[in-house]
């Protein structure tokens, strides 16, 4: 499914709502646009496998589709939610990632907070437990960028440096140590942008060439 804002802040959504990822209620799927809500203030959007984040202007972090595992961070972990459902009454939530069966969020302040299936450790928390609801990911406030892919997790600091954690089987770490919480991966400081893909990830430096690792048996 896709997700999209326009320039006056309103939310579209298109594709396949089996689990309700569009966010328009229980209808069948839709090769056309149709706008999410009446609400102008959307500033943000993630599309997980069969789940949608959202934030607003007013810094509020809202979920909708389906919540399997707990990945809507509402505090259960069962049901599909047609409509968008406010995450907690939090306004200072600042940028957001819809993973397969996970979520990850950054808070104004730097925090890193994660919810949903913590297969492999990918949530990050120390733990292999499923979070039904958002918790923050160590006590850093430097955080910049996260990216969740199907196993592993990748994510930036202030200071340019690469993370990772979760699954590194097939080498989606970059030689960083699989586990269930941060490692640094290697010791550079000049990393810009990431992306976590399903097994494989990317990265670009600040000095704008691309970087990948991981999974490559169709050339990712």
């Amino acid at each position: 499914h896709v997700l999209a804002i326009k320039s006056d802040g309103s939310l579209w959504s298109w594709g396949f709502n089996g689990s309700r990822q569009l966010g328009i209620g229980n209808v069948p799927d839709t090769n056309k646009a149709v706008r999410v809500g009446t609400a102008n203030n959307w500033a943000m959007i993630s599309a997980g496998a069969s789940h949608s984040m959202a934030l607003k202007t007013d810094g509020t972090l809202w979920t909708w589709g389906n919540n399997g595992f707990g990945r809507l961070g509402l505090g259960t972990a069962s049901g599909l939610f047609n409509s968008p459902q406010q995450v907690g009454t939090a306004t200072d939530w600042a940028k957001i990632d819809a993973g397969n069966l996970s979520s990850m969020a950054l808070k104004s302040d730097g925090t890193l907070w994660a919810w949903g299936s913590n297969s492999g450790g990918i949530l990050g928390d120390g733990t292999f437990s499923q979070r039904n609801a958002p918790v923050q990911i160590g006590t850093d406030t430097d955080w910049q960028a996260v990216s969740l892919g199907v196993s592993h997790t990748l994510a930036l600091k202030n200071n340019g440096t690469l993370w990772g954690w979760g699954a590194g089987g097939v080498g989606q770490l970059g030689g960083g140590t699989p586990g269930n919480t941060p490692q640094q991966i290697g010791v550079l400081s000049d990393w810009a942008k990431i992306i976590a893909g399903s097994e494989s990830s990317l990265a670009i430096k600040t000095n704008g060439t691309l970087w990948g690792w991981g999974w490559n048996t169709s050339g990712e």
